[in-house]
Protein backbone atom coordinates (compact mmCIF):
# COMPACT_ATOMS: atom_id res chain seq x y z
CA UNK A 1 0.00 0.00 0.00
CA UNK A 2 1.38 3.44 -0.90
CA UNK A 3 2.15 5.48 2.19
CA UNK A 4 1.31 9.35 2.47
CA UNK A 5 3.46 11.21 5.05
CA UNK A 6 2.17 11.71 8.26
CA UNK A 7 3.33 15.70 7.89
CA UNK A 8 0.01 17.87 7.27
CA UNK A 9 0.34 19.67 3.94
CA UNK A 10 -1.37 23.04 3.68
CA UNK A 11 -4.41 22.43 1.27
CA UNK A 12 -3.10 25.69 -0.48
CA UNK A 13 -0.01 23.76 -0.97
CA UNK A 14 -1.51 20.57 -2.25
CA UNK A 15 -3.65 22.66 -4.50
CA UNK A 16 -0.84 23.86 -6.31
CA UNK A 17 0.81 20.78 -6.38
CA UNK A 18 -2.10 18.63 -8.09
CA UNK A 19 -2.15 22.15 -10.39
CA UNK A 20 1.24 21.38 -11.11
CA UNK A 21 0.81 18.08 -11.89
CA UNK A 22 -2.32 18.09 -14.13
CA UNK A 23 -0.39 20.41 -15.99
CA UNK A 24 2.98 18.46 -16.58
CA UNK A 25 0.86 14.78 -17.55
CA UNK A 26 -0.88 18.19 -20.36
CA UNK A 27 2.55 18.97 -21.54
CA UNK A 28 3.42 15.65 -22.30
CA UNK A 29 3.96 15.28 -26.11
CA UNK A 30 3.65 11.44 -26.88
CA UNK A 31 3.77 7.62 -25.55
CA UNK A 32 7.27 7.39 -24.96
CA UNK A 33 7.43 10.82 -22.76
CA UNK A 34 4.82 9.75 -20.87
CA UNK A 35 6.14 5.86 -20.38
CA UNK A 36 9.18 7.91 -19.23
CA UNK A 37 7.80 10.04 -16.65
CA UNK A 38 5.58 7.69 -15.51
CA UNK A 39 8.66 4.55 -15.04
CA UNK A 40 10.35 7.51 -13.11
CA UNK A 41 7.84 8.44 -11.07
CA UNK A 42 5.83 5.30 -10.01
CA UNK A 43 7.21 1.93 -8.73
CA UNK A 44 6.47 -1.63 -10.82
CA UNK A 45 3.51 -2.27 -8.93
CA UNK A 46 2.13 0.83 -9.09
CA UNK A 47 2.26 0.74 -13.14
CA UNK A 48 1.06 -2.62 -12.96
CA UNK A 49 -1.83 -1.99 -10.54
CA UNK A 50 -3.15 1.41 -13.19
CA UNK A 51 -2.38 -0.90 -16.16
CA UNK A 52 -4.91 -3.98 -14.45
CA UNK A 53 -7.46 -0.64 -13.38
CA UNK A 54 -7.59 0.33 -16.93
CA UNK A 55 -8.02 -2.93 -18.23
CA UNK A 56 -10.59 -4.17 -16.11
CA UNK A 57 -12.39 -0.62 -17.15
CA UNK A 58 -11.65 -0.96 -20.76
CA UNK A 59 -13.43 -5.20 -20.46
CA UNK A 60 -15.98 -3.46 -18.17
CA UNK A 61 -17.35 -1.25 -20.93
CA UNK A 62 -16.58 -3.86 -23.81
CA UNK A 63 -19.42 -6.29 -22.01
CA UNK A 64 -17.01 -9.05 -20.53
CA UNK A 65 -18.15 -10.97 -17.40
CA UNK A 66 -16.77 -10.77 -13.87
CA UNK A 67 -15.56 -14.56 -14.52
CA UNK A 68 -14.01 -13.64 -18.05
CA UNK A 69 -11.90 -10.22 -16.70
CA UNK A 70 -11.16 -12.20 -13.50
CA UNK A 71 -9.39 -15.03 -15.57
CA UNK A 72 -7.72 -13.21 -18.19
CA UNK A 73 -6.61 -9.71 -16.01
CA UNK A 74 -5.80 -12.23 -12.81
CA UNK A 75 -7.74 -10.04 -10.42
CA UNK A 76 -10.80 -11.03 -7.97
CA UNK A 77 -14.21 -9.85 -7.39
CA UNK A 78 -13.96 -7.19 -4.81
CA UNK A 79 -11.59 -5.80 -7.67
CA UNK A 80 -13.28 -5.82 -10.38
CA UNK A 81 -16.46 -4.52 -8.29
CA UNK A 82 -14.51 -1.56 -7.09
CA UNK A 83 -13.88 -0.76 -10.41
CA UNK A 84 -17.20 -0.91 -11.70
CA UNK A 85 -18.61 1.23 -9.07
CA UNK A 86 -16.12 3.91 -9.89
CA UNK A 87 -17.46 3.70 -13.74
CA UNK A 88 -20.65 3.71 -12.47
CA UNK A 89 -20.65 6.64 -9.72
CA UNK A 90 -17.81 8.95 -10.92
CA UNK A 91 -15.65 7.51 -13.48
CA UNK A 92 -16.44 9.68 -16.03
CA UNK A 93 -12.58 10.33 -16.58
CA UNK A 94 -12.14 6.97 -16.88
CA UNK A 95 -15.13 5.94 -18.68
CA UNK A 96 -13.47 8.78 -21.78
CA UNK A 97 -10.17 7.53 -21.79
CA UNK A 98 -11.54 4.33 -22.39
CA UNK A 99 -13.65 5.48 -25.16
CA UNK A 100 -10.19 6.96 -26.39
CA UNK A 101 -8.47 3.75 -26.22
CA UNK A 102 -11.53 1.88 -27.70
CA UNK A 103 -11.44 4.67 -31.01
CA UNK A 104 -7.71 4.38 -31.26
CA UNK A 105 -7.40 0.33 -31.12
CA UNK A 106 -10.62 1.05 -33.76
CA UNK A 107 -8.49 3.07 -36.29
CA UNK A 108 -5.58 1.20 -35.84
CA UNK A 109 -7.85 -1.71 -36.71
CA UNK A 110 -9.21 0.00 -39.61
CA UNK A 111 -5.43 1.59 -40.73
CA UNK A 112 -4.33 -2.25 -41.04
CA UNK A 113 -6.96 -2.36 -43.92
CA UNK A 114 -6.38 1.02 -45.63
CA UNK A 115 -4.34 2.73 -47.50
CA UNK A 116 -0.19 2.51 -46.70
CA UNK A 117 1.97 5.11 -45.89
CA UNK A 118 4.09 3.92 -48.88
CA UNK A 119 1.32 4.68 -51.36
CA UNK A 120 0.91 8.03 -50.01
CA UNK A 121 4.66 8.78 -50.19
CA UNK A 122 4.45 7.49 -53.85
CA UNK A 123 1.73 9.98 -55.09
CA UNK A 124 2.00 12.69 -52.53
CA UNK A 125 -0.47 15.07 -54.66
CA UNK A 126 -3.11 12.60 -54.68
CA UNK A 127 -3.34 13.14 -51.19
CA UNK A 128 -2.57 16.13 -50.38
CA UNK A 129 -5.85 17.63 -49.11
CA UNK A 130 -5.54 14.50 -46.09
CA UNK A 131 -2.13 15.44 -45.25
CA UNK A 132 -2.98 18.74 -45.55
CA UNK A 133 -5.64 18.05 -42.55
CA UNK A 134 -3.38 15.31 -40.14
CA UNK A 135 -0.49 18.19 -40.22
CA UNK A 136 -3.23 21.46 -39.55
CA UNK A 137 -4.94 19.06 -36.76
CA UNK A 138 -1.45 17.97 -34.87
CA UNK A 139 -0.49 21.76 -34.79
CA UNK A 140 -3.61 22.93 -33.50
CA UNK A 141 -3.68 19.97 -30.58
CA UNK A 142 -0.36 20.68 -30.00
CA UNK A 143 -1.33 24.34 -29.73
CA UNK A 144 -4.22 23.37 -27.41
CA UNK A 145 -2.23 21.69 -25.34
CA UNK A 146 0.04 24.41 -24.52
CA UNK A 147 -2.42 26.89 -23.87
CA UNK A 148 -4.25 24.46 -21.52
CA UNK A 149 -1.35 24.34 -19.60
CA UNK A 150 -0.41 27.97 -19.22
CA UNK A 151 -4.15 28.31 -18.48
CA UNK A 152 -3.97 26.43 -15.04
CA UNK A 153 -0.62 27.61 -13.95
Amino acid sequence: MTKLSRFKLDPKHLGFFLNNFWSLITLLENKTEVRDFLKALLTHTEMKMLAKRIQISKMLVDGYSYGEIRKYVKVTDPTIAKISNILATNGDGLLAAVRHLQKIEKDIDKERMSITPDLKKRYPTYFLPEILIEETTKKIKKRRKKLSAKESL
